[in-house]
């Protein structure tokens, strides 16, 4: 094998990913970025539009054997990119890969290759490309769908990038590796007023400082057996208007645990 062909093909198809990314539920080009990549590579099966735009490229072992699934994510954030400078930066105003799903995509695609020229001795493994991860809607569907059913792995392994560690380096750990999370939206509803006679109004203004300030402290960051962790990540209060108090307030955070029940 060509490695430093190989290398050229990913580094050029995660700027391609990059250059275009898609939210939630809406990978529609990335699925055919993608689609095209592993068709190159011949798989026994790839299948489409799983649980929305999701791919799965399934390369059979000589023997029979227990299944492997090795998933990744593909959908992007509503963020806007700013770095200026960056040749492949995002041309989609307001959004980004500001979580890395298109190097996960690249990584991911890497393995193509590896196995159409090395198949598994044994069993199957199946290389899944996940739609919608960030809103949590992606892998239910997935799952759900009939498609699905003939994958049925007995192993399943993620990855994800984790900066601050040498370049190819992979990181592990026992137990629970990654948390689960889900998002908490919290709305206050007052009464506005002239700024002028702010007596009159019911301001969520003291409300909302103190959730910022106080939410947090209900998390366990720095245990290892009960671990939580409570990110305020938006806040936003009243309108952009000097001339009246604030009626309304919203704050948006997420929570992170390793078990359900202290999740709950």
């Amino acid at each position: 094998m060509d490695w430093q062909k190989l290398e050229r093909e990913l580094i050029s198809l995660r700027h391609q990913l990059h250059r275009e990314p898609e939210l939630s539920g809406n990978e529609v080009k990335t699925a055919h970025k993608i689609e095209a990549f592993a068709r190159k590579y011949t798989p026994d099966q790839l299948i489409t539009g799983l649980g929305g735009h999701g791919i799965a490229a399934i390369y059979n072992g000589k023997k029979p054997g227990p299944g492997v699934l090795i998933r990744c994510d593909m959908d992007a954030l509503p963020i806007q990119e700013i770095n200026e400078d960056l040749e492949y930066r995002s041309t989609t105003a307001g959004l980004a890969h500001k979580c890395g799903h298109d190097g996960h995509m690249a990584i991911a695609a890497g393995l193509l290759p590896l196995l159409a020229e090395n198949k598994p001795e044994k069993g199957r493994v199946v290389i899944l490309f996940q739609p919608a991860e960030e809103t949590g809607q992606g892998a239910e569907k997935v799952i759900k769908d009939p498609e699905f059913d003939q994958i049925k792995p007995d192993f399943c392994f993620a990855l994800h990038n984790l900066p601050g560690f040498a370049s190819g380096s992979i990181i592990i750990g026992k137990n629970t590796f990654a948390s689960a999370s889900v998002g908490l939206i919290v709305k206050l509803n007052g009464r506005t007023a002239h700024a002028a006679e702010p007596e009159k109004a019911i301001t969520p203004a003291p409300a909302i400082a103190a959730l910022i300030g106080h939410l947090p402290e209900l998390a366990n960051p720095g245990e290892i057996r009960d671990f939580s962790l409570l990110t305020i990540i938006h806040a936003r209060i009243g309108e952009r208007a000097f001339g009246t108090t604030p009626g309304y307030a919203e704050l948006m955070a997420t929570l992170r645990a390793y078990t359900n029940d202290q999740l709950e």
